[in-house]
């Protein structure tokens, strides 16, 4: 797998999430955004974000096409694929959270394989 960006989180997205991951297994989805946090960039509270935080929508490309998906990175709960709200426990939102504009990931799918996340942008909030 390729070498993986610097990633991004603001403390409370990263104590939210590592309160989440902390009761799983290690394995999986869970075991991935382990990974990620324990890796992340973890920033101060008031400062603006460089990377993907939770519940900001976001528009990214797929290695596999070219066509950009706007979609928000939501807690387990809110999750509803069909109003474009994935949960921090799929593949795509625990890859591309934290990651900043303009930035690609190479991340696992579900099958194993690798796959090319790439972040165009992210919303302001009164972008809507």
């Amino acid at each position: 797998m390729s070498p993986r960006p610097k990633i991004y989180i603001g403390v409370a997205d990263h104590d939210r999430l590592s309160r989440l991951v902390g009761d799983m297994p290690g394995a999986g989805v869970a075991g991935l955004l382990q990974q990620e946090l324990d890796r992340a960039v973890v920033e101060p509270e008031g400062r603006p974000a460089r990377g993907t935080p939770l519940y900001r929508w976001l528009h990214y490309v797929d290695g596999r096409s070219e066509t950009p998906r706007r979609i928000q990175i939501v807690m387990p709960q809110d999750a509803d694929i069909d109003a474009g709200k994935v949960s921090i426990l799929s593949h795509v939102g625990a890859g591309l959270i934290g990651l900043a504009e303009g930035r690609t990931i190479a991340w696992t799918d579900p099958s194993g394989a690798e796959r090319r996340l790439t972040l165009v942008r992210i919303e302001e909030p009164e972008d809507g």
